[in-house]
């Protein structure tokens, strides 16, 4: 919202309306409510992000990138799954390594992940 320069309002904390009572969770005016920072950060480009995402093929260049953050990354980010008692190492076998690497060398030639320029899969 902020990159937007969408008006925000900071609530204090409350029971999360997340049907998994987590965050995040967004409530924009007119009451639309938009869970998961991956949709939220869509929604929020849909709606104010002019034409850069006004067609499916201009909106396919950056949800390719959330959602694949969102799947990829989370993990590695935040720690393991609750359940998922497999030992998560460093080693370039691991596969969320490995996708981190090849993110890094993408960006090693680009600055930004869609057409140069800053955007919501950044």
């Amino acid at each position: 919202a902020n990159e937007a320069k969408v008006p925000l309002t900071m609530a204090p904390p409350r029971p999360s309306n997340h049907p998994f009572g987590q965050v995040p969770f967004l409530t924009d005016e007119g009451g639309v409510e938009v869970f998961e920072s991956g949709a939220i950060l869509m929604y929020i480009a849909d709606k104010y992000g002019g034409d850069a995402f006004s067609t499916p093929e201009k909106r396919a260049k950056y949800s390719k990138w959330v959602v694949w953050s969102n799947s990829e990354l989370d993990g590695l980010c935040f720690g393991a799954i609750p359940g998922d008692h497999r030992v998560r190492g460093t080693s370039m076998g691991n596969t969320e390594i490995k996708g981190v690497a090849t993110l890094e060398a993408i960006l090693g030639n680009c600055e930004w992940l869609v057409e140069n320029e800053f955007s919501v899969a950044d």
